[in-house]
C-alpha cells in the first residue's frame, strides 16, 4: 500500500485500563509464603485483615493491619491507592496516603502498616470474555414515604446525603437524610457482580438486615438494602444484559415532568427487562461517580452526621470492644516493660518511674529540638489541613526562597498551589475563557519560581490549556483540518506531550489527586489528544506530502500534475481545507507565468499589481513572477538563458 493510500481512521478514545498490577512482597520471605504474589484484575481491590489473601495469613503477619486499611482501584485507566484512616497508615515510595488517594506507576513501592512492603508490577491485562452490562433497581420497600426508584447502570454509585438522590427528600425529611453520611457506602461491579461497602458511615449499611462490617458484600437480586436505619430501605433487582453502548441520553430524573441530560448507558433491546417503572417519578443514575471521590476525604467538607436511635446500638457495642481491646493492650506492655526492667512481669509503677526519670531530661530536649525544626512543616500542614491554600502557597514561597531544595516543603506548596489556583483555572476553561485560564497559569508560575516540585504541575496545566483552547476554537472533533494553519499547531501539541509521555501524566495525575474536580476535563483532554494524535498521523501527514509536492512542482515548473492531485486530495481527505486556496493560487500563478512568456507585459504588470496570493508556496515565488515578466520579450519568447 502506498503511502498516500492509508485509510482515514477515527482514533476511539480508550480511558479504560489495560493492565493488572502484581504486587510483589520485597520485605519479610515469611509474607511470601502467606501470600505469594498479589494479581489484582479487579477495578477495586480491598487491604485489611479481613480481605483475602490477608484474612489467611497468619495472625502475626497481619497484626499491625487494620479491618479497613487501604483500597487499590483503577480510575480513567490509571491505577490509585487509597488510605481508609488506618492506624499505622500507608506509604508510597516512604510518602505517607493521608486523605487523598496516590496513583501508582510501575516499580513503585508501597507499604501497608510499615511492615507489609511490596513492588508494584504493571503487566498487560489478560484476555476475558465481553462483559454483560448490570443495572440495579432500588425499589423503596415502603410506598407512604413518596420515595422514588433508583435505577443504576453506572457504576460505582455513591450513597451521599449531598447527592441529589437523597438530598431532594431533606424538607420533608432532614432528620433521615442526616441519618445518611456525606460518604456512607457504594455500590460496585466486580467480575460482573453487583457488591456494597459501607464506608465507615455513623449508621450503618443493612443488607436483609444485617448491618455490614468492614468487608463489601455481593448483593443479590431481591435482597433488601437500607441506609442510615428503617427510612431508606430498598428492594434490590439485578439485571445483566449484553454489553452497553455508552451514548448521551436524554433521561427523566427528579420530580414531576422535569428533565436532565446525563451521560448514560444505553442499554441493547436484546437485555432482559428492568421492571415496570414511571419514569416520571423515577431517579436515574446513568453516570459512574468517581472512585476518586468515594476514597478522598477533605476534612473541610466532613461534617457530623445525626446519630439514628434505630441504628446506633451496634455502633456503641462496637466502640465498648474497642475500648475493652485498648485496655488489654496497655495492660499487657506495661507488664512485658516491667520484666524488660527486671520485674517480675507485674506492673511495678516505682522500678517505672525510676527507670524512666533518668531519660525524661534528655528525651525533653530531643523533643523541643524537633518541634522548633518542624515548626514550618506543622504550619503549612495545618494551613492545608485548615483548607487556606493561598496562605499555604505564600508561606511556601517565602520560606522556599531561603530554603532552596527542601523536598518536604516542595511537594507540600505544590499542593496548595493545585488546590489554590486550578479550581478557578478549570472554571475558566468550562467557560472557555482562555485567556483567563492562561493567566492564571501565568500567576501559578510566578508563585512557584522558588518551587522545582511545582514547576512541571503548572507546565501541564499550560499545555492542557493550550490544547482545550485549540480543541474548542476547531470547532471539535469532525472541524476540518486547514492546510498551512492547523497542522503546526496539532504537531505542537502531540509531540509537547510524545516527547516523554510518562512524566506528563505522572504530573497531571498528582493534580488529578490534589484536586478530584480536575479527573473529568484531565479525561476530556486525554480524549482529544488521542483524536490530534489520530488527525497528526493521517491528516497532518497528508498535507506535508502535499506541500513537499507543491513546492517541487514550482522549484521545476512542473505544474500541470497538481490539479489532479488536488483533486485526489479533496476526495480521499475530505476533512482537509484549504485546497480551493491552493487552486486559486495555482490558477493566478499559471495564468500570469503563461502571459509572461507570451510577451503580455501590460497584463503580467496588472496583475502583479493586484496579486495576493493566498497560500505560502505560491507567496515565497511571488519574486520569482516579477524577475519572469521583466526578462520576457514582447514576441512572446522568453529572454531567460537555457539552462
Amino acid at each position: 500500500m502506498a503511502p498516500d493510500d492509508v485509510p482515514i481512521a477515527e482514533m476511539r478514545t480508550t480511558l479504560e485500563r489495560r493492565f493488572d498490577i502484581v504486587l510483589k512482597p520485597i520485605l519479610h520471605p515469611e509474607f511470601s509464603d502467606a501470600f505469594g504474589e498479589i494479581r489484582i484484575d479487579s477495578d477495586l481491590f480491598a487491604v485489611g485483615r479481613a480481605e483475602t489473601p490477608f484474612a489467611s495469613a497468619r495472625a502475626e503477619v497481619v497484626a499491625e493491619l487494620s479491618r479497613r486499611h487501604a483500597r487499590i482501584f483503577f480510575e480513567h485507566g490509571i491505577a490509585y491507592i487509597a488510605d481508609l484512616g488506618s492506624k499505622n497508615g500507608t506509604t508510597v515510595n516512604g510518602v505517607e496516603v493521608r486523605q487523598k488517594p496516590h496513583p501508582l506507576h510501575n516499580g513503585d513501592e508501597i507499604r501497608f502498616a510499615g511492615v507489609l512492603a511490596y513492588r508494584v508490577e504493571l503487566l498487560p491485562r489478560a484476555a476475558r470474555p465481553l462483559p454483560q452490562s448490570v443495572v440495579v433497581t432500588l425499589t423503596p420497600e415502603r410506598d407512604d414515604l413518596g420515595l422514588q426508584p433508583i435505577v443504576i447502570s453506572g457504576f460505582p454509585f455513591l450513597i451521599s446525603k449531598a447527592d441529589d438522590t437523597f438530598a431532594r427528600y431533606k424538607d420533608a425529611y432532614p432528620h433521615q437524610v442526616n441519618y445518611v453520611s456525606r460518604r456512607h457506602a457504594h455500590l460496585f461491579l466486580r467480575d460482573g457482580d453487583v457488591f456494597v461497602e459501607d464506608l465507615g458511615s455513623t449508621n450503618g449499611t443493612f443488607v436483609g438486615g444485617k448491618r455490614l462490617a468492614e468487608s463489601a458484600l455481593a448483593l443479590h437480586d431481591g435482597e433488601t438494602l437500607a441506609f442510615g436505619g428503617n427510612h431508606f430501605v430498598y428492594r434490590a433487582g439485578v439485571h445483566r444484559g449484553p454489553v452497553a453502548d455508552p451514548t448521551v441520553t436524554k433521561l427523566k430524573a427528579g420530580g414531576e415532568g422535569t428533565e436532565r441530560t446525563e451521560r448514560s448507558t444505553e442499554v441493547k433491546a436484546e437485555a432482559p427487562a428492568a421492571p415496570v417503572i414511571d419514569p416520571e417519578r423515577t431517579t436515574f443514575v446513568g453516570t459512574a461517580h468517581s472512585f476518586l471521590d468515594i476514597f478522598c476525604v477533605d476534612p473541610a467538607l466532613k461534617q457530623e452526621d445525626e446519630v439514628n436511635p434505630d441504628a446506633s446500638h451496634a455502633q456503641e457495642l462496637k466502640h465498648e470492644a474497642k475500648k475493652r481491646r485498648a485496655g488489654n493492650r496497655f495492660a499487657v506492655f506495661v507488664a512485658e516493660l516491667s520484666a524488660a526492667l527486671g520485674g517480675s512481669g507485674e506492673p511495678d509503677l516505682r522500678r517505672l518511674a525510676k527507670w524512666g526519670g533518668a531519660g525524661l531530661g534528655g528525651l525533653c530536649v530531643l523533643v523541643m529540638a524537633l518541634y522548633v525544626r518542624g515548626a514550618p512543616q506543622r504550619d503549612i500542614k495545618a494551613l492545608l489541613d485548615a483548607g487556606r491554600y493561598a496562605t499555604a502557597v505564600q508561606m511556601a514561597d517565602q520560606y522556599l526562597a531561603g530554603h532552596p531544595g527542601d523536598t518536604a516543603f516542595e511537594a507540600a506548596g505544590g499542593e496548595a498551589l493545585m488546590k489554590s489556583k486550578v479550581p478557578d483555572w478549570l472554571a475558566s476553561l468550562k467557560a472557555h475563557e482562555f485567556d483567563r485560564a492562561r493567566s492564571i497559569v501565568a500567576e501559578m508560575q510566578a508563585l512557584a519560581r522558588h518551587n522545582g516540585d511545582a514547576q512541571p504541575l503548572v507546565a501541564e496545566l499550560g499545555w492542557m490549556g493550550d490544547l482545550e483552547a485549540y480543541w474548542a476554537g476547531r470547532g471539535g472533533a469532525e472541524a476540518p483540518i486547514r492546510i498551512f494553519k492547523d497542522e503546526p499547531v496539532i504537531s505542537s501539541l502531540v509531540d509537547r506531550w510524545n516527547d516523554d509521555p510518562d512524566p506528563h501524566q505522572h504530573a497531571l495525575d498528582r493534580i488529578a489527586s490534589y484536586v478530584p474536580d480536575f479527573a473529568a476535563p484531565y479525561a476530556d483532554a486525554l480524549s482529544h489528544l488521542r483524536k490530534l494524535e489520530s488527525d497528526d498521523s493521517v491528516y497532518v501527514a497528508a498535507a506535508e506530502r502535499l506541500k513537499s509536492a507543491i513546492d517541487t512542482a514550482l522549484d521545476d515548473d512542473r505544474l500541470d500534475p497538481l490539479p489532479a492531485m488536488l483533486d485526489d486530495y479533496s476526495e480521499r481527505y475530505p476533512r482537509l481545507a484549504g485546497l480551493d486556496s491552493v487552486r486559486s493560487d495555482l490558477h493566478q500563478y499559471q495564468q500570469i507565468e503563461s502571459d509572461a512568456r507570451a510577451g503580455n507585459t501590460q497584463a503580467v504588470a496588472d496583475a502583479l499589481k493586484q496579486l495576493r496570493f493566498a497560500t505560502p508556496p505560491f507567496q515565497a515565488r511571488l519574486p520569482k513572477l516579477e524577475k519572469l515578466a521583466t526578462t520576457s520579450t514582447g514576441d512572446g519568447r522568453d529572454a531567460r538563458p537555457s539552462p
